[in-house]
């Protein structure tokens, strides 16, 4: 099965946002074209370059952390989806992956936290959310602490990583994403 590669750009390796490792994650990729392991990379260089506009995942999120330059924060933060390969063609955008596909998304998750070392993951889809590896908060090991109710991973390295499922950009009210993620960068 192919892979795609994380996007992982020199400013997350360099600090990320405020000196903070932030990783960005989505649920799929879609294509009419035939799936390859750069797929992510490529969409990324499409959206920085602006031929990507209509995509309206990757112009909202920037803003929900302050930016107003969209290649300034996706230069800045790590990129995945919890898929690891297309989900099928552009009007298949629904399709939730196939047991294969989501059994790989959650050794990736694990694998990318693991190797990348993020302080904070943003899973920006509720569907994704509920298929990502348990968190701690999950398994009962830790209690979720409010209001912020942020998650946590602990990987194989034993190094530790917050965690928070948001709403889709297309479903969730930007002030209400903007006072939610000021606060969770703040924590």
């Amino acid at each position: 099965m192919i892979e795609h590669r994380e996007w992982c750009p020199a400013g997350y390796q360099q600090g990320g946002i405020d000196g903070q490792r932030i990783v960005i994650a989505g649920h799929s990729h879609t294509s009419d074209d035939p799936d390859h392991a750069g797929m992510t990379e490529e969409c990324l260089k499409n959206v920085i370059s602006g031929k990507y506009d209509k995509i309206q995942f990757f112009n909202r999120v920037p803003g929900y952390f302050g930016f107003v330059d969209k290649a300034q924060f996706w230069n800045s933060v790590l990129f995945f989806n919890f898929v690891p390969s297309l989900v099928g063609s552009r009007a298949e955008w629904a399709n939730n992956g196939t047991k294969e596909q989501n059994d790989a998304g959650r050794t990736r998750v694990q694998r990318i936290l693991d190797q990348h070392k993020p302080q904070k993951l943003f899973v920006f889809t509720k569907k994704g959310w509920g298929q990502f590896p348990p968190t701690l908060e999950r398994q009962k090991v830790r209690p979720l602490m409010e209001p912020l109710n942020w998650h946590t991973y602990a990987t194989a390295s034993g190094h530790e990583v917050r965690a928070i499922g948001l709403p889709h950009p297309d479903r969730a009210h930007k002030a209400t994403q903007i006072e939610r993620i000021t606060a969770l960068m703040a924590s």
